[in-house]
């Protein structure tokens, strides 16, 4: 009797070691593209959350397009972060169903004359860039005669700095950051185009843990709120 019991601790501490030692790699675009306050939070939530589930999370920077389509093709476990739609484009993905953060989609220009005040994503006089595999921003070119897709965020920006672009389509505190960063001060940005809720979202192999993540999230959230 004593045996089994010391073999039955001993699976027990093995289960336990082996679940705590599972690592679910995440993919984001945004670790390098939108260095914000607002990021950095959601990734400390998702980190926090998975950490209740006893697993661990690698956080690995991918351009955008790259970063879901490894997740929908099982390469990466999961991305940060996507809007709730992003399923009907990428089927083998699950949205976490419970919100990391709201974002603000403006227009960027660098040219005085451009009225952004004004501006309507309806104006197609104006080369209009943006990152590719952004949906959200996607969906609001669709028919657009001058959009151009570019795959680096620092690819996106150069091009407007040296004229190849008129307009720059992005986060609102991300690319205030970013402009900051590279000492560009005679930016103008448009009022917000569209806000929008964002979310963590797995391969659906991870269908079964989808519920409890969420459950976990909204309890740190809840809890954070309250102190």
């Amino acid at each position: 009797m004593y045996m089994i019991k010391v073999c039955l601790f001993c699976v027990g501490c093995f289960f336990h070691v082996a679940l705590t030692a599972q690592t679910f790699v995440l993919n984001s675009p945004l670790l390098k593209s939108h260095p914000t306050a607002e990021v950095k939070k959601g990734l400390a939530l998702i980190t926090a959350g998975f950490a209740a589930l006893d697993i661990a999370v690698e956080f690995r920077y991918r351009p955008d397009k790259r970063s879901i389509s490894e997740v929908n093709n099982g390469v990466a476990d999961g991305d940060f972060v996507r809007i709730a739609s992003i399923n009907k484009s990428y089927p083998n993905v699950i949205v976490v169903p419970e919100p990391l953060s709201q974002m603000e989609l403006v227009a960027i220009a660098l040219r005085s004359d451009i009225d952004l005040a004004h501006y309507q994503i309806n104006q197609h006089q104006y080369r209009v860039g943006y990152l590719t595999g952004w949906k959200v921003v996607q969906n609001l070119l669709d028919g657009h005669p001058n959009k151009i897709a570019v795959g680096e965020f620092d690819t996106l920006f150069k091009l407007l700095l040296h004229q190849r672009l008129d307009l720059v389509l992005f986060n609102q505190a991300a690319a205030e950051k970013l402009l900051n960063s590279l000492k560009i001060d005679n930016y103008q940005i448009s009022p917000s185009l569209l806000s929008y809720t964002t979310f963590l979202v797995l391969n659906k192999k991870h269908r079964a843990l989808v519920p409890r993540l969420a459950a976990q999230l909204k309890r740190i959230k809840t809890e954070s709120l309250n102190q």
